[in-house]
């Protein structure tokens, strides 16, 4: 009997100590859930400030959404400024190339300017951050790029241009002007601001668009011999009178102005290339009659040789705005004749048009190193 009271106390005693330690467990599960370890802690901690500082991070928004900033922008073309975010808001007035302006705020396409006081609106891709900032307009950035290497590719590798400023005049624009202005500085005969160019017999093309198709091409092929390019403009709605134009390469010291036009004739059949500067007796610029000649000439040259075209010579005319307001060596350029069937059906194609941008490079290399 001792030995069976016995048994029982010692399993008893066995039971409660097991009992007893279950519990000592339990508490200490409620403890770690009631009491979180150090690194819990931490963790709650950092993600409560990192909620915080995101939160406290968000871009603040202006009353019509737009995310607000205080920066320098500068104008990569002749754009447009509008009252409202919109190609059908109201055009306030134009800004010329590479102005500063005070940008207030962005969205996903416009930014919101402060001029004279008033808050007006440009698209963003024809703006870029003074100081640094990257273009918005990426995509004529990888135009050019690939043109550039193309042009590489070609065997064009020269570095003539630099140090050198050509400005490119794409001719005409897509809505004329037909306000009048001086042909020249302080000359009475006036003429049309603007026009919108010759028609393409068989394609329709209009000369606007395709001067700014050779010219873009031109300027991919200056910049890849180490030219510094200006374009006068990069797209079709534009509104630039011809003095203006002249005046902004003049502005600029340009080294050469090369003005892109393709030419129109009633003789269906007319074909050839040609180039124009003033002549000797010029009541507005002659001084600068001989630099023209040569550029024009040069300019020529290099196109025949690279396209094999006809010659129609240099045409010496005082006549035209564009050249007459000059204060730096200028030509115009007629690549060919839209209004003729078998030469606008070269023109409007991409490999014609780089023999054009190859002949007018090569042509103004000739006239850097003379």
């Amino acid at each position: 009997m001792k030995k069976k009271h016995l048994k029982y106390a010692v399993l008893c005693f066995g039971l409660a100590s097991m009992l007893a330690f279950a519990g000592c467990g339990s508490k200490g599960d409620d403890a770690t859930t009631a009491n979180p370890t150090e690194t819990e802690a931490t963790t709650e901690a950092v993600t409560v400030a990192t909620t915080e500082a995101t939160t406290e991070a968000q871009p603040e928004k202006d009353k019509d959404g737009f995310t607000i900033c205080n920066d320098k922008v500068k104008t990569l073309d002749y754009v447009n400024v509008r009252t409202s975010p919109s190609t059908d808001g109201e055009i306030y007035q134009e800004v010329a190339n590479d102005v500063e302006l005070d940008r207030i705020g962005y969205n996903d396409e416009w930014s919101k300017v402060s001029i004279d006081g008033g808050e007006y609106y440009i698209f963003s891709e024809l703006l870029e951050v003074v100081g640094g900032g990257d273009k918005s307009d990426a995509s004529t950035e990888a135009t050019t790029e690939n043109s550039s290497a193309a042009s590489t590719e070609q065997g064009t590798t020269s570095n003539v241009g630099e140090g050198k400023m050509i400005v490119i005049d794409a001719g005409h624009q897509q809505n004329a002007n037909e306000e009048t202005e001086p042909i020249g500085p302080a000359a009475t005969e006036t003429k049309v601001k603007a026009t919108v160019g010759n028609t393409g017999v068989s394609t329709g093309i209009k000369e606007y668009e395709l001067n700014l198709q050779i010219a873009q091409k031109l300027e991919a092929e200056l910049t890849s011999r180490g030219y510094t390019v200006k374009m006068i403009r990069t797209s079709n709605d534009v509104d630039i009178s011809n003095a203006t134009r002249a005046e902004y390469a003049n502005n600029l010291k340009a080294d050469a102005v090369i003005k892109i036009h393709t030419n129109g004739s009633t003789d269906g059949n007319a074909t050839g290339v040609m180039t124009v500067c003033q002549t000797s007796s010029n009541p507005y610029n002659s001084a600068i009659y001989d630099q023209c000649k040569s550029l024009a000439t040069d300019v020529l040259s290099g196109l025949l040789a690279s396209t094999g075209a006809k010659s129609d010579g240099i045409w010496e005319t005082d006549t035209m705005s564009g050249i007459n307001w000059s204060t730096v060596p200028v030509t115009i350029v007629e690549v060919g004749y839209m209004t003729t069937a078998s030469e606008e059906a070269l023109l409007v194609t991409d490999d014609y048009q780089n023999k054009i941008a190859k002949g007018i490079a090569d042509g103004l290399d000739k006239y850097i190193t003379e």
